[in-house]
């Protein structure tokens, strides 16, 4: 079992370094990690120039030029880009927990996509870890940094199997996703119809669902601390509600502007 950790940034190199040092703070450490860089500016890029010597795996930079919020198509040139079998999903603001990795790994099953957690950290909390007077740390139910999310700070990974597998489709985030590689490549990775904030995880998720993929729900194991940051701009969600809603209604197993067009083959 390969694991090809795929994390999405755009011009937030101070967060993105917290996040690449809790992955090297990895009880088990992936196989490689893909920075999937929707725009960013030469910091980043520089960024990940030091950390390649630091990395006892192989880190990656697959960058697409800045046009707007197209974080479906990053994706997929990260999941081409990849050698991995497994692919873990997390986003470039989101700190892991040091058994991050290691949880996927252990509830790994065949035809199963597991969601992880997240926790929210306050603004005073994320201030600090990117100031550097907070060491980065694993969270407790009982930390005053947490915002929101405070149960998702509990790790008791045994637990996890006692939860049912989702069978509600269109309200599931997928974001912070775990799945077999030729589970996403047959429903043709993330839709890049998805422009703009919002919508495009839900549907990946509800397309796997119907595709046979079981969908479960990785609670108190695979953690993650959300560092604040404003809002998002929100100018596209109802069109991206719309494609959502086609997905549903149609129960759509493939999209066509996926990962494979235009002759894109994956290694």
């Amino acid at each position: 079992m390969n694991i090809s950790l795929i994390i999405l940034t755009y011009n937030r190199p101070d967060a993105l370094e917290a996040v690449l040092n809790t992955i090297l703070n990895q009880v088990v450490q992936p196989d490689e990690v893909i920075i999937a860089d929707d725009g960013s500016g030469p910091e980043t890029g520089k960024l990940i120039g030091r950390y390649k010597a630091l990395c006892p795996f192989r880190l990656e930079h697959v960058w697409q030029e800045d046009q707007g919020y197209r974080i479906a198509s990053i994706r997929n040139k990260a999941t081409l880009e990849s050698a991995g079998d497994y692919l873990i999903f997390s986003d470039g603001d989101l700190l892991l927990h040091p058994c991050f990795i290691q949880d996927f790994k252990n509830h790994s099953k065949a035809k199963t996509a597991w969601i992880g957690s997240r926790v929210f950290l306050s603004p005073e909390a994320t201030e600090q870890v990117i100031s550097g007077t907070c060491a980065l740390k694993s969270w407790s139910f009982f930390s005053r940094e947490i915002a929101a999310n405070r149960l998702n700070s509990v790790r008791m990974p045994f637990l996890s199997a006692w939860f049912p597998s989702v069978n509600k489709t269109g309200k599931m985030r997928g974001g912070l996703l775990g799945v077999w590689k030729e589970d996403l490549l047959a429903v043709n990775g993330w839709n890049e119809a998805f422009t703009g904030w919002g919508m495009e995880d839900s549907e990946l998720v509800s397309r796997l669902y119907f595709s046979g993929v079981t969908i479960r729900k990785l609670k108190f194991a695979g953690i993650t601390y959300h560092l604040w940051h404003p809002v998002s701009d929100r100018q596209f969600l109802e069109k991206n509600k719309e494609i959502l809603e086609k997905t549903l209604r149609d129960r759509l197993k493939t999209c066509e502007n996926g990962i494979f067009k235009m002759g894109l083959q994956f290694k």
